[in-house]
């Protein structure tokens, strides 16, 4: 067997054979040779295959303690040693109301329904009880693992229930967890060379790049912690995000990339699972979102109907602070909307432009700036272009 740089290479059994041949010439001479059903023959046979043997044992450990080769509970515990664990499968679970006599109490697992879209059949999680106006919230899980997609417009037939139990309806807010299969050795290997890529578990620049792609722009997330300011603790991180997901999948993006021993700041609360199926906390910060409004003066040129040239105008509005992106922490200056108003047709002269955010007592002002958890949100009805004859 041969092992360099290049990897490893099997020996064969001709291989074999042929330098039991040549050790024996050094003793017997040139013209010894190895008679076919010999003892010596039947001796060096065995021998080989015993050394094949040996070199497949070799060959196997070689392959396992190879982070591009290893495979399954061998994959697991080489990544594990890097801080990587294997996504484990999971089932889809969601929250929806359940009608039926007051005050029975229903198992866990008592009560089946199945979904009238696509037939998936969901359990009752835990145990409740029928409150005195005839409802419940219930949290149901899928009985298959995997991701199933579950909409609040569902309906649900009663496959199997407790006597009492009349129907199940979704409301406004499902609170949907998505399940997922469990995570090939493919795609395992996949995320471990993306961990490479992107530098070492929980620092500052990884966090970004493992959580860059669960927002629309980089602007939409900030990591907070000492190093940016001195008032937190050691330890302490508080993870910003406008994030374009759930959640559920955003709590579990970061539970993958901050390490263990990091105390996450924030209101929004997720509990999330664990290799082992343990439930651990995960904290982070959803953005706020700031309605702001535009209100210009604007002079139209003689000719044009206002109507169109405001509506343009509008939409150049749109399209200007979509490519300039406003993220966290922006401030959003009034007078940087002239250009896009007067690159409209139809438009002679911006008079007077003003911004101002949501908010009984706000008022109309050259600027606004915003806080490091807080996000600008533009819409075209909270534009007004005034014609100034």
């Amino acid at each position: 067997m041969q092992i360099d740089d290049n990897g490893f290479e099997m020996t064969d059994l001709d291989k074999l054979l042929s330098d039991y041949k040549n050790e024996l010439k050094t003793l017997y001479g040139n013209d010894f040779t190895i008679k076919p059903e010999g003892v010596i023959d039947n001796i060096a046979v065995s021998n080989s295959y015993l050394n094949m043997k040996l070199e497949g044992q070799i060959a196997f450990l070689l392959k396992q303690f190879d982070p591009e080769t290893a495979e399954g509970e061998w994959q697991d515990a080489l990544y594990e040693r890097i801080g990587l664990s294997r996504k484990r499968a999971a089932k889809t679970a969601f929250i929806c109301n359940v009608e039926g006599t007051p005050a029975l109490v229903c198992p866990p697992a008592s009560l089946v329904i199945r979904s009238k879209t696509d037939n998936n059949e969901f359990e009752n999680i835990d145990e409740f009880t029928i409150t005195e106006d005839g409802t419940a919230l219930v949290e149901f899980q899928c009985v298959v693992e995997g991701a199933v997609e579950v909409k609040n417009s569902d309906e649900f037939e009663l496959i199997s229930a407790p006597s009492g139990i009349t129907a199940v309806t979704c409301g406004e807010d499902i609170h949907l967890i998505l399940g997922q299969d469990e995570e090939s050795d493919a795609e395992f290997r996949a995320r471990f060379h993306n961990s490479k890529t992107y530098g070492a578990r929980s620092t500052h620049n990884a966090c970004i790049a493992n959580l860059s792609k669960y927002v629309d722009n980089t602007k939409f997330l900030k990591i907070v912690d000492k190093k940016v300011d001195d008032s937190f603790q050691p330890g302490c991180v508080k993870i910003i995000a406008k994030h374009n997901t759930t959640d559920e999948i955003f709590a579990n993006a970061i539970f993958d990339t901050i390490g263990c021993g990091i105390k996450l700041l924030g209101d929004t609360e997720i509990i999330v699972y664990d290799i082992e199926g343990q439930p651990m906390e995960v904290r982070f910060q959803n953005a706020e979102e700031v309605n702001i409004y535009i209100v210009a003066d604007v002079k139209v040129r003689s000719g044009y109907y206002p109507n169109t040239v405001f509506n343009n105008a509008k939409e150049n509005i749109l399209n200007y602070i979509k490519e300039r992106v406003f993220g966290l922490a922006s401030t959003v200056y009034a007078t940087e909307f002239i250009i896009p108003i007067l690159e409209t047709e139809g438009i002679e002269a911006v008079q007077n432009i003003k911004v101002k955010r949501n908010g009984p007592d706000a008022e109309y002002q050259d600027n606004i700036t915003l806080t490091r958890e807080q996000i600008p949100i533009f819409a075209s009805e909270r534009i007004s272009l005034n014609e100034d004859k």
